[in-house]
């Protein structure tokens, strides 16, 4: 997948196909400030035809341990300002996240 990815400008991320189990998977990496990744998932949503539950967020998580990786379908972001930029842009908290442990310093 790695050389796989290519910029599309029209949701501000670089973007990647991939294939799991016979599935067909758009890999997404914003651009933008984490602060403001919604836009670049809500953009790629609408341009793929893409539903909220669809899409997997991906993303660091303070209160689990380096390395442990947890599956969450839906709910607050915890405090997490990308979640959160997700959330307010597809009007909508019903991704499923995979939260991968960073552990607290």
């Amino acid at each position: 997948v790695a050389e796989g990815w290519r910029a599309d400008r029209r949701c501000c991320a670089d973007v990647a196909l991939a294939t799991a189990r016979g599935l067909q998977l758009l890999l997404l990496k914003p651009r933008r400030l984490m602060n403001l990744n919604g836009l670049s998932v809500a953009s790629a949503a609408e341009i793929y035809n893409l539903r909220p539950e669809d899409i997997y967020l991906v993303h660091d998580d303070l209160d689990k341990a380096l390395g442990k990786v947890a599956i969450k379908l839906g709910g607050s972001a915890r405090g997490h300002n990308g979640v959160r930029s997700c959330i307010s842009a597809l009007l909508s908290n019903e991704m499923p996240r995979v939260r991968v442990g960073i552990g607290r310093p």
